[in-house]
């Protein structure tokens, strides 16, 4: 266990409640940019696989209880982290800055596009049709998320990777 696991599940019951009662009110055609997917992008990335499915099961525990939609948010959340951790980036390796940074946003948009449409086989509040809600308001989602991703790492993240 890292040392920094109490500091990580402190942020990411800041992060669950700013999307829970922050960014899930800013929405533009019913979609919202994903704070927790970033969050959870972050942390396979850096701990890994197993790392970031656990927290994907945390953060879609915790959402689910704001949300009110409980067990589609963890099935979610934990296929987020899951599939995040594909683009783990070893701690021996030496990887740059901008390698680790084009791994996050890959991570992001392909781990947050898959848990829209975990998302959309289960909860359907609009009647849309599946395909729309996955391939249209799965991309919007994947591309507020990823405009949120690089605003972020502009303003704190790209610290934590330079070395």
């Amino acid at each position: 266990m890292t040392k920094k696991y109490p500091l990580y599940i402190g942020i990411l019951v800041i992060v669950a409640l700013v999307q829970e009662l922050g960014l899930s009110h800013l929405t533009l055609y019913n979609v919202s940019p994903d704070i927790v997917t970033i969050f959870l992008a972050f942390i396979s990335i850096t701990i890994g696989q197993k790392a970031g499915t656990s927290f994907g099961f945390a953060a879609g525990l915790l959402t689910g209880i704001l949300s009110g939609n409980m067990g589609l948010n963890m099935l979610a959340r934990t296929i987020e982290g899951f599939i995040a951790g594909f683009f783990n980036i070893p701690e021996d390796s030496h990887a740059t800055a901008k390698q680790i940074t084009k791994r996050i946003y890959g991570a992001i948009v392909t781990a947050g596009f898959c848990a829209n449409a975990v998302m959309v086989a289960g909860y359907n509040p609009l009647a849309l049709s599946p395909a729309y809600r996955i391939f249209v308001l799965g991309f919007l989602e994947s591309l507020f998320t990823l405009i949120l991703a690089v605003i972020l790492n502009r303003l704190f993240l790209r610290k934590s990777f330079a070395g």
